[in-house]
């Protein structure tokens, strides 16, 4: 199943009863790199009264990896409404880090709510999104003469052909969109190709 990811990172900056909220939102494959980028911006503004996050790793409408962090703020009042609206807008493989400089007076759990959303909503405005499509990675046993037949059949079905390894019989590792996988399996099974997932 496809969804939207960012294609790079975008930098918006919002304000809120003079408290400034600057989110940095972009493309992340794991959490490992989140928490690299997390860092930096913690040593980028090493000042700032709050970090708040929010993860969205793999699909957005069931994801292997999705977690909020309010950073001090009170409970519920920055990463959940961040992680929310990603959720929402259908985004995956993305982290947002919203930065706040407090600016004297309080919002309250509504106002920063209100606050946290709109700094991350301003920020997918500004962000180019672009289609992930989820790739299946297999190998592919044939003998050598169905070599030239199975690449025509993986290409047929949107895939690429990578690297083929030469013993009694041809293994082709292949990636293809998920959603080919099932209909190629069927051809596959039909001509006595055999199959592994990698």
């Amino acid at each position: 199943m496809t969804y939207q990811i960012p294609s790079s990172p975008v930098v918006s900056e919002t304000e809120e009863k003079k408290s400034r909220f600057i989110c940095w939102l972009g493309p992340v494959a794991d959490k490992a790199a989140f928490l690299h980028q997390l860092n930096q911006i913690r040593a980028r503004y090493p000042d700032a009264s709050h970090h708040c996050t929010a993860l969205v790793i793999g699909n957005p409408a069931n994801p292997e990896v999705m977690q909020a962090d309010d950073d001090g703020e009170p409970g519920g009042s920055a990463g959940r409404p961040m992680l929310e609206l990603l959720l929402k807008q259908g985004v995956g493989n993305v982290g947002a880090v919203v930065t706040r400089y407090f600016g004297g007076t309080k919002l309250g759990v509504g106002g920063l709510m209100r606050a946290y959303r709109g700094s991350v909503g301003a920020a997918l405005q500004a962000v180019n999104l672009e289609t992930f499509v989820p790739l299946q990675h297999v190998s592919v046993g044939c003998n050598f003469a169905q070599e030239s037949r199975l690449r025509f059949l993986v290409r047929r079905h949107l895939g690429c052909c990578g690297q083929a390894e030469y013993a009694n019989k041809v293994t082709v590792s292949i990636a293809l969109p998920q959603d080919q996988w099932v209909p190629l399996v069927k051809v596959l099974q039909a001509e006595g190709f055999e199959f592994q997932e990698q």
